[in-house]
């Protein structure tokens, strides 16, 4: 199940992941790995990871971005002791420039995994 991936782009920049039981308990960070980038323009591209309890409460964890901006590669993000067991992790592109809709940007990622420390 670990070879889950995710795909993200302009029109579907965010995907969201169930943490699952007893998966988040203790950790300090969210990996997030990112494996092939489509970015021909090499627009900057932002990731913001949130977390959503169960009542639906976003909470903001941190961002991360590629350089260059169409380098793959593995992210942390701290926890802040924030994720519970559960809710959902929200992974969400940012383009910070207007994007030609001719343009096209693709980002797959791994499903996302808890560091302990």
């Amino acid at each position: 199940m670990n070879d889950t991936l995710f795909y993200l782009d302009f029109r579907k920049p965010s995907v969201s992941q169930p943490v699952g039981r007893g998966r988040a308990e203790g950790s300090k960070f969210v990996q997030v790995e990112v494996t092939e980038v489509l970015n021909p323009q090499k627009y900057p591209l932002t990731f913001e990871v949130r977390y959503q309890s169960k009542d639906n409460a976003k909470t903001y964890l941190g961002s991360f971005s590629l350089y260059p901006a169409d380098h793959p590669g593995k992210f942390i993000v701290a926890t802040q002791g924030k994720v519970k067991d559960e809710g959902a992790i929200i992974l969400t592109l940012v383009v910070p420039e207007k994007v030609d809709a001719r343009d096209r940007i693709k980002v797959t990622v791994k499903k996302m995994k808890f560091l302990k420390g």
